[in-house]
């Protein structure tokens, strides 16, 4: 990282790393966002969330520029809500999930194009929907369509299927999933301690974060070696391991802070804000030596 005048590319996790506990924006992040902005380096976000469900951040932290959104699904050009590279689910696996979904009597929900459907997620009708979904997609303004068995419906422009659940049945969708489909399928959890509840998403295998953020800096004409990553989840996975600065917050998941280059402090104490000001005085402490990658 000793290449001072060279342009980076900050790959940055919202929940959980941007944002601090209760979901909130902290000037001090907004800040330090900036100062790498002005700096002249480049910064894309990198999310699970859909472009209504994120774009209240981009407003608030001022910064519209190319984020990737569902977990390397989509890549966006914030400014304007284009969409610059989307990767629809093969439509046979996205049906086959959802059935085993249903099959254990909760709501499968498949996110969908909304530019080509008018609607943000497809749920199931007839099943049990957790409370937290409900109140997720009334927060985030959410078009939600619900319908019979998704599991035989049109999937032409599903990105992504998940479900929320408590974590007993999350571990038996996992399982079941698991067994079934290999490598067929990518699938990762991501739990929320507050609700007691374990979100699974699951993707074509080849859609992830990493790829997402290669696609931006490919359009930057960003080196794929100065993409640097910050996140807290099993979802920032590829992108911590394939980076070559792969920094896992301080409140991040136990496997992604063995899987990275480097743990930071926690969201609720500024973590992320204090990395990037200490990278902004001296990259140089961060230089990086080959790592074995999992």
């Amino acid at each position: 990282m000793s290449n001072v005048g060279t342009q980076y590319l900050f790959g940055i996790d919202l929940d959980g790393t941007l944002l601090a506990p209760r979901g909130e924006l902290r000037a001090r992040t907004t800040a330090a966002v900036h100062a790498v902005l002005a700096a002249g380096h480049r910064v894309a976000f990198a999310t699970g969330r859909n472009y209504v469900e994120a774009k209240m951040v981009f407003d608030e932290v001022r910064h519209h520029e190319t984020a990737v959104l569902v977990s390397g699904a989509v890549v966006c050009d914030t400014k304007t809500g284009k969409w610059l590279h989307r990767s629809t689910m093969s439509p046979t696996l996205a049906s086959e999930l959802c059935s085993v979904i249903e099959s254990v009597g909760i709501a499968a929900v498949a996110m969908v194009d909304r530019h080509e459907t008018g609607i943000d997620y497809l749920i199931s009708q007839g099943r049990e929907v957790h409370e937290s979904l409900s109140k997720w997609i009334g927060l985030t303004g959410q078009v939600v369509e619900r319908r019979p068995q998704l599991g035989k419906q049109d999937h032409a422009h599903t990105l992504r299927v998940s479900t929320v659940t408590n974590f007993a049945v999350a571990a038996e969708i996992r399982t079941a999933v698991n067994q079934a489909f290999g490598k067929r399928a990518y699938l990762h959890g991501i739990i929320v301690p507050e609700d007691a509840v374990e979100i699974l998403e699951m993707f074509d295998p080849h859609v992830n974060k990493w790829q997402g953020l290669k696609r931006v800096a490919d359009m930057y004409g960003i080196g794929h070696d100065r993409i640097i990553t910050i996140g807290d989840d099993t979802n920032d996975l590829p992108m911590i391991r394939h980076a070559k600065l792969g920094v896992a917050m301080g409140n991040g998941r136990a496997e992604l802070k063995a899987a990275a280059n480097l743990v930071i402090g926690r969201n609720v104490d500024d973590g992320l804000a204090e990395f990037l000001e200490q990278w902004l005085r001296d990259p140089t402490s961060f230089d990086v030596v080959d790592r074995t990658r999992q």
